[in-house]
């Protein structure tokens, strides 16, 4: 598997010397961002085994921090990244703290946490001195960086690309680094059987909420480079939608390693605009594709040829 990704991340950095048109460069910067999305939902899923609904709220929270503290108050556009962050992590302590502390699990965890995104939302869509409502906010900025050869900005389909192919990155480094861990053998742990996990001296409280604090902080890391690329932050960043297609993301490519959610990014990510579906099409795909992976292989696509891989 690692011998896999490494020629997958040679091929990837390869791409643009291939491939110049712009629209395709397109589709591999939105599937880079949406696997670094699903990388860090399965954190919270796949290995804690909390479905968290909150994620598309620390995603869209974090891009309208970084774009109103960079248009409206002319912050650098890295320093904004910091509070952005730190803001996206308080919340989710708060949220965390009350779903934990209640023990909350399964479906009442995810109808909590989706009723504090649903808040986050409304504030977002009502909040127009701050937000601009429903219009959203328009972002004219390009984010800089210096090198010693001088301040260049991330302008462009091949500029962009890179930047999003070493978010991918950092985020898939960030979530392996914590699952070999402590953390990630308690996470384990919990998972299987959080009451066994307490008689053993684990304090579950606190490694659910670390888990899901670091989740969604990575989360809020793509947000802030989301809105940039994209040109425009909007309340549909919060969205119930957006988070129910991380987890068909997750689920398809397979919930049980950190490389399936990327594979399923990619493939949910390239089929829209492979077979040039409408967005009203594109929801009953993903639709069809949830209940199809769930009934048919329930490992996902990774998990499926892994199995397979061990049964030759």
């Amino acid at each position: 598997m690692k011998y896999a990704i490494s020629v997958g991340l040679l091929l990837a950095l390869a791409v643009p010397a291939f491939v110049h048109s712009d629209s395709m460069l397109a589709i591999a910067i939105y599937g880079f961002m949406a696997a670094s999305l699903a990388v860090s939902f399965n954190l919270i899923f796949g290995f804690t085994g909390q479905l968290s609904m909150f994620h598309a709220a620390s995603f869209g929270v974090s891009a309208y921090v970084v774009t109103i503290l960079v248009t409206t108050f002319g912050w650098n556009f890295w320093l904004a990244i910091v509070p952005a962050l730190a803001i996206v992590v308080i919340l989710s302590l708060i949220v965390g703290t009350i779903c934990f502390r209640f023990k909350l699990k399964e479906f009442y965890f995810a109808v909590v946490t989706l009723a504090f995104s649903e808040v986050l939302r409304l504030i977002t869509l009502n909040w127009n001195s701050v937000t601009n409502g429903s219009l959203g906010i328009t972002i004219v900025d390009t984010p800089k960086i210096w090198t010693p050869s001088g301040t260049f900005a991330i302008a462009g389909g091949v500029a962009w690309y890179y930047v999003t192919l070493a978010l991918l990155v950092v985020v898939y480094a960030v979530c392996s680094r914590v699952l070999k861990s402590w953390i990630g053998r308690c996470l384990a742990a919990i998972r299987l059987n959080d009451q066994l996990g307490e008689t053993l001296g684990i304090d579950v409280f606190k490694y659910k909420l670390l888990g899901f604090a670091i989740g969604s902080g990575l989360a809020g890391l793509v947000g802030a480079f989301y809105g940039f690329y994209a040109g425009f932050v909007e309340p549909h960043f919060l969205s119930i939608s957006l988070g129910l297609d991380i987890i068909a993301m997750v689920l398809l490519g397979g919930v049980n390693s950190l490389i399936g959610p990327v594979v399923g990014a990619l493939v949910l990510t390239a089929l829209p605009h492979v077979i040039e579906l409408s967005a009203e099409l594109r929801i009953a795909l993903y639709g069809s594709i949830l209940i199809f992976v769930i009934l048919v292989m329930p490992k996902g696509i990774v998990g499926l040829l892994t199995s397979r891989n061990h049964a030759a």
